[in-house]
């Protein structure tokens, strides 16, 4: 076990503290999202189990980055051996890291898009999620390959004193960093044109985009991660020049659990301070009611969606279509449906659409 010498500058403590914090805080976040759909007796869905697979592989993958740092990263070459660190074992776990790395980003990207294809009903949208997802799918997998045998043989990306043959690093590196956070934007701005549509008064479809938006912290941990590659490609002293490149790959990580789960906090936020929802609420619909009037003549109000027992329904989104005829204080209504109307269903509000011809 390296012994740490106390004149030697050494940043590997701080990757510890903040990949810890983070992945604690991804990793409760992760559970609050498994354990309120299992105490609303709601299904676990795709996006669920993928991001709960991403959190598995963060948690291993965070214990590598520690362990690279343990051994050697965040401190100059020329002090590795004499503060008792291991550069072969620093580069082993640092390249292990590498590979996880990408696959918790690629797993976080899916359990987005897992999302959207879960509450969008458009065809149009769905067909351009699932080309996303090929194409993340795809694209990892062979930066993935690339990864592992970025030098021939295998073993030589951590002996670096073995005959090989590598790729060029740099552009490697600049080309993933590139696709991750063009992808990251990709994936956080997708919905938008479908949400901009939605039949909400200003405020409220603010919200609902906001929420959508969550994405855009990953987009900026990637960008911030892009600025500390720069040393990171042009460095001779790599355990020290590429400290800081390790530490945003290994936030970005964990940000991107983080905000796949945010949305999830709302219901407990709703219980901790309901007047503060419920004066929003009120706002919202007097702003709506008052649009709807001037449009239609009619007023369409928003309630909680519950089954004709009166009991909650799941926090799942759907879109129904209801009959003229239909009793629609059955379904918790509080106003009349105009005949074709495409009703929206969230786990905590009703809008009415016209319906599509």
């Amino acid at each position: 076990m390296p012994q740490g010498a106390p004149d030697v500058p050494d940043k590997g403590p701080l990757f510890m503290r903040v990949t810890g914090v983070l992945t604690a805080i991804a990793f409760i976040l992760v559970v609050h999202r498994l354990l309120w759909k299992v105490y609303r007796g709601t299904a676990i869905s795709a996006d669920d189990v993928i991001i709960q697979v991403s959190m598995a592989i963060q948690i291993v993958n965070t214990v590598m980055g520690d362990l690279a740092c343990h051994y050697a990263f965040g401190r100059h070459r020329a002090d590795i051996v004499r503060s008792g660190g291991n550069i072969v074992l620093a580069l082993k776990y640092f390249w292990l890291f590498q590979i996880l790395y990408k696959a918790v980003l690629c797993l976080n990207k899916l359990s987005f898009l897992a999302f959207y294809l879960r509450i969008f009903p458009t065809r149009l949208f769905r067909i351009i999620c699932w080309v996303t997802i090929g194409i993340v799918i795809s694209s990892t997998f062979g930066f993935v390959l690339a990864t592992i045998f970025q030098c021939i043989p295998v073993q030589a990306s951590w002996q670096k004193h073995l005959p090989k043959k590598c790729i060029n690093n740099a552009s490697f590196r600049w080309s993933w960093a590139g696709y991750n956070t063009a992808m990251d934007i990709w994936v956080c701005v997708l919905p938008l044109p479908v949400l901009a549509q939605l039949h909400l008064d200003r405020i409220r479809k603010i919200g609902v985009m906001l929420v959508f938006c969550m994405g855009l912290f990953v987009c900026v941990t990637s960008i911030i991660r892009m600025w500390a590659m720069e040393a990171s490609t042009t460095t001779q002293d790599p355990t020290w020049g590429s400290f800081d490149a390790l530490l945003w790959s290994a936030i970005e990580a964990s940000t991107g659990i983080i905000c796949a789960c945010l949305p999830f906090l709302k219901h407990s936020a709703q219980r901790l301070v309901p007047t503060w929802f419920v004066s929003l609420s009120n706002g919202s619909r007097k702003s709506r009611s008052r649009a709807t009037r001037t449009r239609t003549g009619r007023s369409y109000r928003m309630s909680r969606l519950e089954s004709q027992e009166g009991t909650q329904l799941g926090q799942g989104w759907r879109v129904e279509r209801h009959e003229p005829d239909a009793d629609s204080e059955s379904v918790g209504s509080q106003g009349a449906i105009a005949k074709g109307q495409i009703i929206l269903t969230t786990d905590i509000a009703m809008h009415s659409e016209p319906a599509s011809r």
